[in-house]
């Protein structure tokens, strides 16, 4: 009896785990999953990114052509491709709970950035 218990509460927590290899998206094995350290990481480059797009937008220049450059330097930057981190991406995107968890970790670095840069600016003498 004992057996069958612990067996059934094997069983239950084997189907509890996230990341099992039906779950990844097409083409994704789990050795190419990017931790989620290294996720959050990219993402606040991302944003990063993606708001210096904005501005160069504002200023005329082509965002498209401007936007591969950047994609293409920050993919090698993290030695990856876009086909990896948009895969990775919808993977994370499987658990919202956790991926609003690593938001929240990206808007307290991009928010911590910002406030380097704005002490960074006023501490400056403008002779």
């Amino acid at each position: 009896m004992r057996c069958l218990v612990f067996l059934s509460f094997v069983l239950i927590l084997s189907g509890c785990n996230h990341s099992t290899e039906k779950d990844l998206p097409r083409g994704l094995v789990k050795d190419s999953i990017i931790p989620r350290s290294e996720m959050i990481s990219i993402l606040v480059d991302v944003h990063i990114l993606e708001a210096d797009l904005q501005i160069q937008r504002n200023k005329n220049m082509d965002p498209v052509v401007l936007g591969a450059y950047y994609y293409k330097k920050l993919f090698s930057r993290y030695k990856m491709t876009g086909r990896r981190f948009k895969m990775n991406l919808a993977w994370y995107e499987t658990d919202p709970e956790n991926l609003r968890k690593m938001y929240e970790e990206v808007v307290s670095r991009l928010d911590t950035l910002e406030k380097k840069t704005l002490n960074s600016k006023e501490n400056r003498v403008i002779l």
